[in-house]
């Protein structure tokens, strides 16, 4: 992910969770979020290295969750 895009998420990111709107997303949609692919998330998963929620055969994801890992810096390294 370059500076600048990473960047623009933290922004987003910052701006969201000030507002404490939550959205719940699947697997493509986190995919296309993280500009990664659905095989990348789901490996994610299996590392713990994505925080998600499961039922039955789907994974679920929390914006905020997502957002906050983001913020840790757990999830994504600057390129």
């Amino acid at each position: 992910m370059k500076i600048d895009t990473y960047t623009k998420v933290v922004d987003e990111v910052v701006q969201r969770m000030a507002q404490h709107a939550d959205v719940v997303m699947n697997v493509e949609q986190v995919a296309n979020y993280l500009g990664l692919s659905v095989g990348a998330v789901r490996k994610r998963c299996q590392r713990a290295q994505l925080p998600f929620h499961r039922n039955s055969k789907h994974l679920y994801f929390s914006k905020m969750e997502i957002d906050s890992a983001l913020l840790d810096r757990k999830l994504i390294t600057v390129r």
